[in-house]
């Protein structure tokens, strides 16, 4: 596998430490955990655990599996160049393509949610503008100098790490002493005592593994900024080995708290996160309304990191020669900003969806970009066996070697399988398949019409060329 780290060296590769680890939270930590989670609880009750502790192994094992790979090869176009290199040109693009695909969908969630979150205070108020504000705010803020994007990315993601950590300790005092809860101790009791852990058995498991995926997607953001930062062989290994744990316990820890703090049927409300019903329930109104600031601001954080994941890996795929010439123009902050364009361009179409049906849209953009997104993590899994192997042959040692090689990614395979069956399973989320599978075969096209015609003459050109130097 050839190196190609210096590929993209004309982005600015100023990326520090800790921007690396908190673009990481901020672009998993957001609507998907602090809203989305109302839904899942909804169709699950408290049994949505199983999913989350599911969904939190594949994710230590799709990253563990990437971070080997990328802690060896830093480049932006991370496991699309990968597969490009591995798998071949049309894997390359169909990897990156549907990668893109799943940002653009999880960045339109966002922002249908962050106006539905508007909609606390002013009820009547479009839930449209918002997203579309904040689309336009973020499309600006990723066309300045990648330094000052870490910067802004990194304050809003300790914002929503200081959020959960304060929820956590919240509902732990209420669990545990009683306070803002009439003085009962409630305990943990509150997870079985209302039709058991699993009201609607293991059917609501299956129907909500989707939207608890969708949740933690966007981890992998993580390798894509390897092509800017600033010290990949010192910052990459410490990310990869943090940024999971931290992401499983938050996720797991919060929503365990929430679940055992109320009965999970007092805390489903349309259209509002169960992390704000609880401080209201408290009668505490005040932090409720500054939890809710505090959720659009995890949505404004991940929309950030949405566009920034989203041009990059359509700039390295323009790089690959795989789109049109004109996304790889960077400007003078080197920025690929007409790639920057082009993605936000996209993802303006879901303020029009939500214009359109503002009830509905969250759900149904969410389940749409669960398949894109086990699908980016199957090719990722399957690439670490592919580069492992190659670099055992060649007798290369590993910075950042995967233990229990292959039994983890073969694992991880496996379990994502599941996930998809169960994703099928679900007529709730069987709309994720379809839309899916339609992206997939519009890529498949569109690489068949524009791009195989171009490799094969080139091919036909390199054996003329090597005839004629054997003459």
């Amino acid at each position: 596998m050839k190196d190609k780290s210096s590929k993209h060296s004309k982005l600015d590769r100023s990326l520090k430490d800790r921007h690396i680890q908190f673009l990481a939270l901020g672009g998993v930590i957001g609507v998907g955990l602090f809203y989305g989670a109302s839904e899942a609880v909804r169709l699950a009750g408290p049994g949505v655990l199983v999913a989350y502790v599911i969904a939190g192994i594949i994710v230590a094992i799709v990253m563990r599996s990437l971070g080997e790979m990328t802690v060896e090869r830093p480049i932006a176009g991370s496991f699309s160049s990968y597969a490009h290199q591995l798998m071949g040109p049309r894997m390359g693009f169909i990897t990156g393509g549907m990668w893109w695909f799943f940002w653009v969908a999880t960045v339109m969630s966002e922002l249908a949610a962050i106006g539905k979150l508007i909609q606390f205070w002013y009820p009547n108020f479009p839930a449209w503008i918002p997203g579309l504000a904040a689309l336009v705010l973020f499309t600006l803020s990723n066309l300045l100098v990648v330094k000052v994007f870490g910067e802004i990315e990194f304050i809003f993601a300790i914002l929503k790490v200081m959020t959960i950590i304060g929820f956590m300790i919240f509902g732990a005092l209420m669990i545990l002493t009683g306070v803002f809860n009439d003085g009962k101790v409630v305990g943990l009791t509150n997870l079985w005592a209302h039709d058991g852990f699993l009201p609607f058995g293991w059917v609501g498991v299956i129907s909500v593994i989707s939207l608890v995926i969708q949740g933690y997607s966007g981890i992998e953001t993580l390798a894509v900024e390897a092509g800017e930062s600033q010290d990949p062989a010192k910052s990459l290994p410490k990310a990869f080995k943090t940024v999971t744990f931290r992401i499983s316990f938050f996720y797991i820890g919060s929503i365990l708290i929430m679940l055992a703090a109320y009965p999970w049927d007092e805390l489903l409300k349309a259209g509002e996160s169960p992390y704000i019903l609880i401080f209201m329930k408290a009668g505490i109104p005040l932090v409720a309304t500054a939890m809710n600031l505090l959720i659009i601001f995890s949505a404004l954080s991940s929309c950030n990191t949405g566009v920034y994941g989203a041009s990059r890996i359509l700039y390295s795929m323009a790089e690959d020669k795989n789109m049109p010439a004109a996304l790889t123009k960077i400007n003078k902050n080197k920025i690929p900003y007409m790639a920057t364009y082009a993605t936000a361009g996209a993802m303006s179409i879901g303020t029009l969806i939500t214009y359109l049906s503002p009830d509905y849209v969250y759900i149904w953009i969410t389940s749409a970009s669960a398949f894109a997104s086990l699908f980016t993590w199957i090719v990722i899994l399957v690439l670490e066996i592919m580069f492992r192997s190659r670099m055992e042959k060649s007798g290369v040692k590993l910075q950042y070697a995967m233990p229990f090689w292959p039994l983890l990614p073969i694992l991880g395979i496996v379990m994502l399988l599941g996930a998809f069956a169960a994703i099928i399973y679900s007529p709730l989320t069987r709309v994720s398949v379809f839309s899916g599978i339609g992206w997939l075969v519009i890529l498949i096209i569109y690489y068949q019409i524009k791009i195989a015609p171009r490799n094969k003459n080139k091919e036909k050109k390199k054996v003329v060329n090597e005839v004629h130097q054997g003459i």
